[in-house]
């Protein structure tokens, strides 16, 4: 298949991983990013229309992906309604971003949504096409055999405030190496060579490193968090959990333990490559949208308030302030059907409000 690839590039992220994924899925992937990319990859405007992107392509694209990559990119391509082949837009950052990743699932026929959690709000909300697609690890990245010979307790990742406070709350006896800056191949093997990986969210979601740690064979100790992921893995087979609060007891167990934490860490990373890598879920992606139902209705939301509308609530989202485009959109909506476009708007208010609500209860660490 021909799949033409939207996303933001920066390297490590999502977007690039997906890339991988439906390459080594045997098909022909088209990526194109806004702004500086490698070679392998097109560049475009921000806001490119996409029929005429594609116009100069000498095969046909069976597919369309746009796949969130950074939560302030600004790459919304036009003319995703008009476009003759099925469209998905993957949304990753569904606990930070929820608030216009709900109304940007109105542009395709398939959204998924990496975040478990925000799946069943986003239905209940009156979105018709949401799945739950989690992240996942790239195989070829973790192709090293665990060795689990030189650090006791790896942490690799963004360090900002909140996570500097845990980790400062780790008792002095646990070797904690906390590595920054580093993804792929390199990130991989400092995994490969850890007896324990550790993860904390940012506000309980399931993220890429859960799936890195048990693809590299570490023991993946990880906060204790509903998100979907005892449907994926065991607990207590495949990975163990901490509150946050006992997680240099839990730490220091099984560094004690150590062909406990090794068996653990075996299993996870044997259930991890066989079913959870961005292979696997690119072939997801590609079922799911081959069995779509949604290309007509996609045509006929052409010119539908809701539409608009939803692209003003994106536009003028604060991360974004694209005030001159939200305008452009919110005139359109109300042209179309102001009493429409009015009762979209106190929904979603409505649903900010509760959004809001719901986020004070949720254990964040920043």
């Amino acid at each position: 298949m021909n799949i033409l690839l939207l996303s933001t590039y920066v390297r490590g992220s999502t977007g690039t991983l997906v890339k991988r994924g439906f390459e080594q899925a045997g098909h022909r992937v088209i990526a194109v990013s806004p702004g500086k990319a490698p070679d392998d990859w097109l560049t475009c405007d921000p806001r490119a229309d996409i029929p005429s992107l594609i116009a100069g392509y000498s095969a046909p694209i069976d597919l369309a992906v746009l796949v969130e990559s950074t939560s302030s990119s600004r790459f919304f391509p036009d003319g995703l309604l008009e476009v003759p082949f099925p469209t998905a837009f993957w949304a990753i950052d569904n606990h930070l971003n929820y608030r216009w990743h709900k109304e940007y699932a109105r542009q395709f026929d398939v959204t998924f949504f990496a975040q478990k959690d925000y799946v069943g709000a986003a239905r209940r909300y009156g979105a018709t096409n949401i799945h739950w697609l989690p992240l996942a690890a790239d195989a070829e990245y973790h192709r090293f055999e665990p060795r689990r010979s030189k650090y006791g307790v790896s942490f690799v990742g963004s360090v900002p405030g909140g996570r500097r406070r845990f980790f400062d709350s780790i008792e002095p006896d646990i070797p904690l190496n906390i590595v920054t800056g580093v993804y792929e191949e390199q990130m991989a093997e400092i995994l490969a060579e850890s007896k324990i990986g550790l993860n904390v969210s940012i506000r309980e979601d399931l993220n890429m490193r859960f799936f890195e740690v048990l693809a590299s064979g570490a023991l993946l100790v990880t906060q204790k968090i509903r998100a979907g992921m005892n449907k994926l893995f065991e607990e207590g087979t495949h990975f163990v959990t901490h509150n946050v609060s006992d997680a240099s007891s839990v730490l220091r167990y099984y560094l004690e333990n150590d062909s406990l934490a090794a068996g653990i860490g075996r299993r996870g990373r044997e259930l991890c490559l066989a079913r959870h890598t961005y292979k696997h879920r690119c072939q997801e992606v590609i079922e799911v949208l081959s069995n779509a139902k949604g290309l007509q209705q996609r045509y006929n939301k052409i010119g539908n308030h809701k539409v608009y509308i939803a692209r003003a609530l994106v536009f003028d989202h604060p991360t974004f302030k694209m005030r001159e485009d939200a305008r452009k959109s919110y005139r359109q909506a109300v042209g179309n059907s102001r009493f429409g476009t009015y009762l979209h708007l106190l929904k979603y208010f409505g649903s900010y409000l509760g959004e809001s609500i719901r986020k004070t209860f949720r254990k964040t660490i920043w």
